[in-house]
């Protein structure tokens, strides 16, 4: 289990768990000549110390005293002990935070937590907000131990992106069983990696001789040292275990010559002579907790019933015993993983039948104290699978309901696939997840099934079998089945499940937002947010904002948008913890609402938080609706090939799933950006793939057809404008910019109006050019779009500058003060208040100044590597991060700004 679980994000003792280092023993064995390699004098030796070995060789012990060690010396020091919830990316980062927390006092558990939920950052630039609240004169070290446990890429990606911003003055401790899967290059090239390994941990003579005399107090031959070492190979663990054998033993010769001959199963071993010496009554307790993980007392006592030894668990550490504390109150303990799992393959250890009751108590106690996903372990260790089932049944909908849909996948992972299958309540949770994870093949299957069972249900879960196909329509981009299904099962559907009739009424609304039914949409969307919120509502109340963004970013209405769905997500947030998937895919929404608005770091940060639940979760709207503000943010901050990257993964995506939708706005991207780039040659091949391949036979009808043709008729358009066509331009743009108002299409029509001064502009037609981008800003409903613009390019930025002198004579007073106000913020990027060129340079670090010099004098990226002796991939991480200080998206942008403050006179 984990310790942490109870009080996953409050500032409890179960949260302060992982971040406590290991006890250490007063009279414990010093690894000085470790020591002397992995701290240095007077800082550690390398930035990056890892330390892998198998267990039991005292990775965690060695890594305390290195914190003990360079704590005295005056480094302020941090641990996080990690498990496998830490694999819950969201769980990780407010960990991490809660960890950054013991170098500053300012960076507590509390605010950490209240910026995640607010989305103030994600929490990849997490890493770097934290980074910033290091002490530039003090000197840090940051220990991660146990880091076997992670699996997950976001995870890994984390510690990568660690590594690449470690300052100077931070040194960074991991120990795992494995190496850990992150590029080591850099600092071994640098001489920056320190490695040890199993081969260095193992205990010398000097340290065996210290371990067995002056610990344990006992007197060893020469002989005796050297076949210990030689039988043991210097494993700690067993070398401790070797010298409570010898403690107890009437003949220590025979045991060690005895030892010598058991090599391959030495814990084994030894273990069967430490148990023999203990009192009953122990080496019982021990027998029956080694069921557990990790163990307090009242879990002890609440499955062994042995009230003396569960209220004395530090007794058995301070007598040597393989149990180890895992805080510093001395709560919670285990036992060592050698030593457990040798006491669990003793012949003597406890029998079947009281097993499955020592389980069945287990299971009981993680139940009453909230700990799911370890009642159901111990449920199916009992062979209780029915207990197992109800447990999942009573949790499960409940999880899935609140957007914990990932966590609900590690319960469902616990129990075997023949299992699940009894259950008819169990089989629609399972078909639920399937078709909210976009597995609808695997979904479409457990439906069947079902169907099966038809007349074996109850009418209200026949009406939910429904509801989940309709939903599966709604993934598989079938809006029209899936309205048809509402129509005929909604006025059927019971009080009970709450959840349910809501999730049937979005359908509809979803299918309203393709046919550009904005009106009906909104209606369906404020009257399921209308409803009091309570957890079983969260997911549909998530998605009900979700939609409702999609209609204020079509109608041009951001800032009415990002207040409503922020309230949305403050009122959800009251509900749910962060790592639900509905906030994450709200927040993908409100991403996208603030990039038009032209708040580019605050959107990048509500992407990357939303990213992973968007590609598993989301429907093909929400995706088309991320993809192009996404692409066009990448590429505005320099990132082309991250860009090109990005296209291409939602290709593969579109093709995956068959969205024919979403593959159409992959085209009209690729084309916008390869033209952007110069390349018309590659954009025409692109386009003209898609006309002889990619265009779905038969073509479909309806509205999927429509928004074919909205986003391949833009692209079209572009090309035709890229090829020297303006007239012909012009007039399909005309038409297009027609349809587009006519469906409330505002954001678009926009757009278009955009494209229709470029057009002008290359017929040298700056009066029809100016007219056009007035007819633009004339559309916008709170003249608040800024980004749109600025990602047509400089020409556009050129021609709303001129613009900006006539409006005196083109608009009225308040109208013209609003577009004068709307154009300096597109043309302008914005400052903060009071803001001034020295504030502004001392943000910028001395590479991104060195770099920025460059890109004023009109250096390439490629010659500013040379120049610097950087990589080209380097000096985009440098100009990313610094376009997002000077509030740009592109290079021509960053050079006006730098200009404009003066900051290189």
């Amino acid at each position: 289990m984990s310790a942490r679980s109870e009080n996953r994000f409050g500032s409890t003792p179960m949260i302060a768990l992982g971040l406590t280092p290991p006890h250490l023993v007063e009279d414990s064995v010093l690894r000085e000549r470790l020591l002397q390699r992995a701290c240095g004098e007077p800082l550690p030796a390398a930035h990056l110390c890892l330390v892998t070995a198998p267990a039991g060789y005292g990775k965690s012990t060695f890594l305390a005293q290195c914190r003990q060690r360079l704590q005295d010396r005056g480094l302020a020091t941090a641990w996080l002990t990690l498990d496998e919830e830490d694999n819950e990316e969201g769980f990780f980062f407010y960990c991490l935070g809660a960890a950054f927390g013991q170098f500053n006092p300012a960076i507590t558990g509390e605010l950490v937590e209240r910026r995640l939920t607010v989305g103030e950052f994600s929490g990849r630039r997490l890493i770097t907000e934290l980074l910033g609240f290091l002490d530039p004169s003090q000197h840090y070290a940051l220990f991660l131990d146990d880091y076997h446990h992670i699996h997950n890429p976001a995870v890994h990606e984390a510690l990568r992106l660690l590594l690449l911003h470690l300052p100077d003055n931070l040194y960074l401790f991991i120990g795992s069983r494995s190496m850990p899967p992150v590029p080591l290059s850099r600092y071994s090239a640098a001489g920056d990696l320190l490695l040890l390994d199993s081969g260095d941990l193992g205990f010398d003579r000097e340290e065996t001789r210290a371990l067995l005399c002056d610990v344990n107090h006992l007197q060893v031959s020469g002989e005796e040292m050297a076949l210990l070492c030689e039988s043991t190979g210097g494993w700690a663990a067993v070398l401790q275990l070797a010298a409570l054998s010898m403690q107890g033993s009437a003949d220590r010769s025979r045991l060690v010559s005895a030892l010598s001959a058991n090599i391959g199963s030495v814990a084994d071993f030894l273990t069967e002579e430490v148990v023999a010496q203990m009192p009953g009554t122990l080496a019982g307790f021990l027998r029956r907790i080694a069921i557990l993980d990790r163990f307090c007392a009242s879990l002890c006592l609440a499955v062994t019933g042995d009230r003396e030894h569960s209220f004395e668990l530090a007794r058995l550490q301070d007598s040597r015993l393989p149990v180890q504390s895992l805080d510093e109150s001395g709560d919670w303990y285990r036992l060592h993983p050698l030593f457990r799992n040798a006491l669990q393959r003793q012949p003597e250890s406890v029998r079947a039948e009281e097993l499955v009751e020592l389980h069945r108590r287990a299971s009981a106690w993680f139940e009453k104290h909230g700990l799911m996903a370890e009642a159901i372990q111990h449920s199916i260790s009992a062979g209780d699978e029915g207990r197992a089932l109800e447990l999942l049944d009573e949790e499960g909908i409940s999880l899935l309901v609140q957007g914990y849909v990932s966590r609900f996948l590690g319960l469902v992972r616990r129990l075997p696939e023949s299992l699940l299958r009894e259950s008819r309540g169990t089989l629609i949770q399972l078909a639920w997840l399937q078709v909210l994870c976009n597995r609808l093949p695997q979904a479409r299957r457990l439906l069947e099934e079902l169907k099966s069972r038809r007349y074996s249900l109850e009418p209200a879960q026949w009406v939910e079998v429904n509801c989940i196909e309709a939903n599966l329509y709604a993934y598989d981009d079938q809006l029209d089945k899936a309205a048809q299904l509402t129509d005929t099962w909604l006025p059927r559907c019971p009080r009970e499940p709450v959840y349910l009739r809501d999730c049937f009424r979005l359908l509809p609304g979803m299918l309203h937002y393709v046919r550009r039914e904005y009106a009906q949409v909104l209606e369906i969307a404020r009257e399921v947010l209308a409803a009091p919120t309570v957890p079983k509502q969260v997911y549909n109340q998530a998605w009900a904002a979700c939609l409702a963004a999609l209609v204020y970013l079509a109608g041009a209405r951001l800032k009415e948008g990002i207040g409503y769905v922020e309230q949305q997500l403050e009122n959800i947030l009251r509900h749910v913890m962060p790592n639900s998937e509905g906030v994450a895919l709200l927040e993908s929404m409100t991403g996208i609402l603030c990039y038009q608005r032209g708040e580019l770091q605050r959107a990048e940060t509500l992407f990357q938080r939303g990213l992973e639940a968007l590609r598993i979760y989301a429907t093909v709207d929400m995706v088309i609706g991320v993809l192009s503000a996404r692409a066009r943010l990448l590429h505005g901050a320099g990132d082309t090939q991250g860009a090109l990257d990005y296209l291409d993964e939602m290709q593969s995506l579109a093709e995956e799933r068959g969205w024919t939708r979403l593959r159409a706005c992959v085209v009209h991207e690729r084309v916008r950006l390869l033209l952007a780039l110069g390349e018309l040659g590659r954009a025409r091949a692109c386009f003209d793939e898609w006309q002889h391949h990619g265009e779905p036979l038969p073509p479909p009808s309806g509205y999927t057809q429509a928004n074919i043709e909205e986003w391949i008729g833009v692209a079209k358009v572009r090309l035709i404008l890229a090829e020297g066509d303006a007239v012909k331009a012009a007039h399909l743009l005309k038409a297009l910019i027609g349809e587009s108002i006519e469906n409330g299409q505002v954001l678009r029509a926009m757009e278009l109006q955009v494209l229709l001064a470029k057009t002008y502009l290359s017929e040298n037609k700056p009066d029809q050019a100016k007219q056009a981008l007035m007819d633009a800003l004339a559309l916008d409903p709170e003249s608040g779009v800024i980004q749109l613009f600025r990602d047509e390019g400089e020409e556009v930025i050129a021609a709303l500058t001129a613009l900006r002198q006539d409006l005196g004579f083109s608009a009225g007073p308040e109208q013209r003060e609003l577009w004068q106000q709307q154009i300096d913020t597109i043309i302008t990027p914005v400052q903060t208040d009071g803001e001034t060129k020295v504030d502004l340079a001392g943000e910028l670090t001395k590479m991104e100044l060195a770099i920025l010099a460059l890109v004023v004098e009109g250096y390439s990226n490629k010659e500013i590597s040379e120049s610097l002796c950087v990589s080209t991939n380097a000096v985009k991480t440098h100009l990313k991060s610094a376009y997002g200080k000077l509030g740009v998206s592109r290079r021509t942008q960053a050079v006006r700004r730098l200009l404009q403050l003066g900051i290189f006179e």
